[in-house]
């Protein structure tokens, strides 16, 4: 499940990077092509409202695809790096980019059965011949101006719902990735620090030996094990001793012993 996640969020933050990008790029390079100043005074004094909405819808068209590229890649490079941090990050702005896109789909579903709303937004077209001229490729035109737009919009509303459901489950395969993150994160800082990271040169070297006779005899009974200088065992006996790594310990006080479960009989720890 981890790398089904795991994969799938990598996928729709990369997906999401690029095609927000090219978005923003497309919204910037027509913005360039239309009239924004009006061909006389008497235009200008009854339209400056309308240009200056009219723009203001496209810079936030353009800073929301921006931004949504830039926080895509921040996810991206959250989920390549494990960092859970990263991660929440983009796991929030895209439930409040989810929220938003289903209050517009909303916001458009009204507008395609609402009369007036078709109407106005005709109306505003006709004052951007430029514009209309682009959709007319579309065969949009005055004419058919609001039954284009409603037959348009129900396919929109139709894309819109299927596009919402397949990110849905997106951002929960991000949620899940989050969680298994916080919850492998929150494992790892309380397990003790001497057990963190242990490799050749934290292990505490030790040696052991091969059982005699009489610890054959007491198979099964509990022994009990303590450090032994090396420089005090026969040669012969230290070549066949077999080396080890165990994690770092105290030294126990006088009197006192270890009894190790994991550990063969008769070891030999070093000096430290």
């Amino acid at each position: 499940m981890f790398r089904y996640d795991r994969s799938a969020s990598i996928a729709v933050t990369a997906f999401g990077a690029i095609f927000n990008l090219a978005l923003a790029v497309q919204v910037i390079t027509a913005s360039r092509s239309f009239k924004w100043e009006p061909e006389s005074e008497w235009e200008a004094s009854g339209d400056s409202w309308q240009v200056d909405g009219v723009k203001l819808v496209w810079g936030l068209f353009c800073a929301h695809f921006a931004l949504a590229a830039t926080v895509c890649m921040v996810g991206f490079i959250g989920i390549l790096k494990s960092k859970p941090t990263l991660v929440r990050f983009y796991r929030d702005y895209s439930i409040a980019d989810f929220s938003f896109c289903t209050f517009a789909t909303a916001i458009t579903t009204f507008a395609v059965f609402s009369t007036s709303a078709r109407a106005a937004i005709c109306e505003e077209l006709s004052h951007h011949p430029e514009l209309l001229q682009d959709l007319m490729e579309m065969g949009l035109n005055l004419e058919n101006c609001e039954r284009w737009l409603e037959r348009g919009g129900l396919a929109f509303v139709a894309l819109m719902f299927v596009f919402l459901v397949i990110r849905l489950h997106f951002l929960l395969a991000v949620a899940n990735l989050y969680s298994q993150l916080t919850r492998h994160a929150s494992l790892y800082s309380r397990a003790p620090s001497r057990f963190r990271f242990q490799d050749s040169t934290t292990l505490q070297r030790i040696y052991l030996l091969p059982p005699s006779d009489e610890e054959s005899l007491h198979e099964g009974t509990e022994l009990v094990y303590a450090p032994v200088p090396i420089n005090s065992i026969p040669k012969d006996l230290r070549d066949c001793a077999t080396e080890a790594g165990v994690p770092p310990t105290r030294m126990p006080t006088p009197g006192a012993a270890t009894a190790p479960t994991s550990i063969p009989p008769s070891p030999l720890q070093s000096q430290p």
